[in-house]
């Protein structure tokens, strides 16, 4: 496994959760990357209720990261996720 794949997986749940739910206080450099995230935002709002799809939703954003890890843009962007407290 490469290097930034490994790094995707080590990205915890919770981290990626809050990118997610607060993607549009950033700025991405990959398109991709915001339709994604706005599409998963609106899946978690549709089942506000429903915790148990939070954990597809986060497969589904590092399965995309790691199929884009070639994308400089990507890249960008994967630096400012890693960056979240």
């Amino acid at each position: 496994m490469t290097k930034i794949a490994e790094t995707i997986d080590r990205i915890p749940d919770e981290k990626l959760i809050y990118v997610i739910h607060n993607s549009n206080e950033f700025k991405w450099n990959f398109f991709a990357v915001q339709i994604i995230l706005t599409r998963l935002r609106l899946k978690i709002t549709m089942f506000e209720n429903d915790h148990s799809i939070l954990p597809g939703c986060c497969e589904e954003l590092r399965n995309m990261l790691k199929k884009s890890s070639g994308v400089p843009n990507l890249l960008e962007d994967l630096k400012q996720i890693l960056s979240v407290d």
